[in-house]
């Protein structure tokens, strides 16, 4: 088989220009940190890393919902220790009330405070997070309750609908405290046991007022307890799921950099081998020209 000077020059071609590739390939690595720049480098590798990234963004937009519902929830429970404090504050006047020794002037002094009270619950019933009223049910824009003209606090626009966040994949969770649930007892709704009582103590009722009020005030403060007891579970499933989204987020990244990102001292170490794989490659080239006839004149 005939070798030529032009065999022998288009091989030491395709040789540098592999050569060159190699080096381009080390020094992008080296410029961008990654493994890989575009699929054709890695499909397996691409694909991996393309997943990787697709889930710590997801888990990104659930951490947003939680950390949401992790407020919604927070502002809820102090509506709800704000409602079981007026509450306990009218029990007492109750009681207060409810003592034979009251006169009409004492008992209307109780009932303006029990007035007052009933006030600051309805404030505390319209407690609002993010410009949003936390317990309106579906109709967040508006407030949920309001003092009627006869005195009476009575729900204005609030319904019982649910308000719900997804926390994961698979995973939602009802973070609100509807109008209805927060408004009706276990015998009578809010309103009119709150309206009772003001009226029973300017009525100077104290029989009423001990008989039937104070069991009423303890139905919805038990009520009330129980509801503070639920967003309490739910207020601690939420700071566990953000610890286990930040927990998750944290490996995949991990997995991802495993996936894409370089080693820089192996990768600088590759890139000199290369190097002096390239300069040797063009001093081999100075050997492959042709001879001319003054290699041959002394």
């Amino acid at each position: 088989m005939r070798v030529t000077n032009k065999s022998l020059m288009n091989n030491y071609m395709n040789n540098l220009n592999t050569n060159l590739s190699a080096m381009k390939k080390y020094q992008n690595q080296l410029a961008s940190g990654k493994e890989v720049s575009r699929p054709s480098d890695d499909p397996f590798r691409v694909i991996r890393a393309m997943g990787f990234d697709t889930a710590i963004q997801q888990n990104g937009q659930h951490l947003k919902n939680i950390d949401y519902a992790r407020g919604w929830v927070d502002v809820t429970d102090t509506a709800l220790r704000g409602t079981v404090g007026a509450l306990q504050n009218i029990r007492g006047l109750t009681i207060k009330g409810a003592n034979g020794d009251k006169s009409d002037t004492d008992l209307r002094a109780i009932a303006e405070e029990v007035d007052q009270n009933i006030r600051q619950l309805v404030q505390f019933a319209n407690t609002n997070y993010d410009g949003r009223y936390v317990l309106g049910g579906h109709n967040t824009l508006e407030p949920p309750f309001e003092m009627t003209a006869s005195g009476q606090m009575a729900i204005a626009h609030g319904d019982n609908g649910t308000i719900i966040r997804k926390l994961s994949p698979q995973v939602m969770m009802e973070i609100n405290v509807d109008s209805q649930s927060f408004f009706n007892g276990p015998t009578e709704d809010l309103g009119t046991t709150l309206k009772n009582v003001y009226d029973r103590l300017l009525a100077g009722d104290q029989t009423a007022l001990s008989d039937d009020s104070l069991i009423k005030l303890d139905e919805q403060i038990n009520k009330f307890l129980s509801l503070s007891a639920e967003v309490g579970a739910k207020q601690n499933r939420l700071d566990a799921a953000y610890k286990k989204n930040e927990a998750d987020t944290d490996n995949m990244k991990e997995l991802l950099s495993k996936t894409e990102d370089i080693d820089f001292a192996e990768k600088i170490m590759q890139y000199a081998m290369m190097e002096n794989v390239y300069q040797a490659t063009l001093a081999t080239g100075g050997k492959i020209l042709q001879p001319t006839l003054l290699n041959f004149l002394r």
